[in-house]
């Protein structure tokens, strides 16, 4: 097996970046959904109710962050968007309640001028402390404004295999993983408890359970029931669908993945 794909989603619920290599922290990818949209009460923001923000997308820039829409080109620069001292704002994503730091640079009007809804924009600080899951931590592991994990694996097999059974081509941008990996059985990563990808050790605590959010084609934001309808049938545990494989970087220090890099199934 080897890396197919890397993706980073700087903003939480906004489209992803492709990218050739990227660098590991204990959270996920370094700018990984180091931002999130919150509402007036903090709660974080989401496809599932606004599904146009798929067609938005942001790049971090040094110490800015850029939102672009990607059909018009519209274009948001928010200026030191790094709020690591700005003032800390009570947030929820789940059931996850934690403080994170509100961007300042950029008011609710300019957000909601842009993205059409009533938001704010904060960022998460390397001091901030969202816990993972203690059922499934190892040590004191932490994550960012991501769902439930670090880290997202995907299996591009499993993906074909569903899409032939929807019977039309699917991406894999629905499932927004991190890395993609090719060269596997479809649903094989079922049975993956840990993986070696170049010289870095990965654990893959759960399968990730899904939402309506893979319903929605991120190309045209069009929502197609059936993909979840037909995963549910395909690929259901305990009244959960699943796809993927949530996982946490075992290393410290600095590193990184690359695309093309060898994937191994470690015992």
């Amino acid at each position: 097996m080897k890396i197919k794909e890397l993706w980073v989603y700087p903003v939480k619920a906004l489209a992803g970046n492709a990218v050739s290599s990227a660098t590991l922290a204990g959270r996920g990818f370094i700018d990984d959904r180091r931002w999130m949209l919150i509402d007036e009460n903090g709660r974080f923001i989401s496809q599932r109710q606004h599904a146009h923000l798929a067609r938005w997308q942001a790049q971090a820039e040094e110490e800015d962050l850029v939102l672009k829409h990607l059909d018009t080109g519209e274009q948001l620069r928010i200026k030191e968007a790094r709020a690591d001292e700005g003032p800390l704002v009570e947030v929820q994503v789940w059931n996850d309640q934690f403080s994170a730091c509100l961007v300042e640079t950029v008011s609710t009007e300019e957000l909601n001028a842009a993205l059409g809804i009533p938001c704010r924009l904060v960022y998460m600080a390397e001091d901030s402390n969202r816990p993972l899951d203690p059922r499934y931590a190892k040590g004191q592991e932490q994550v960012s404004f991501a769902d439930g994990y670090p880290y997202l694996i995907a299996n591009q097999a499993s993906l074909d295999a569903l899409a032939a059974e929807v019977g039309e081509e699917l991406t894999m941008q629905r499932f927004r993983p991190n890395v993609v990996v090719e060269g596997a059985p479809a649903f094989a990563e079922d049975e993956w408890q840990a993986l070696e990808i170049g010289e870095e050790a990965f654990r893959l605590p759960k399968p990730c359970a899904r939402c309506v959010v893979i319903t929605i084609d991120p190309e045209t934001t069009v929502k197609n029931p059936r993909v979840f309808a037909t995963l549910a049938q395909m690929h259901s545990k305990e009244k959960k669908v699943l796809f993927g494989m949530n996982a946490c970087w075992e290393g410290t220090g600095e590193a990184a993945l690359s695309v093309g890099e060898e994937v191994v199934v470690s015992v």
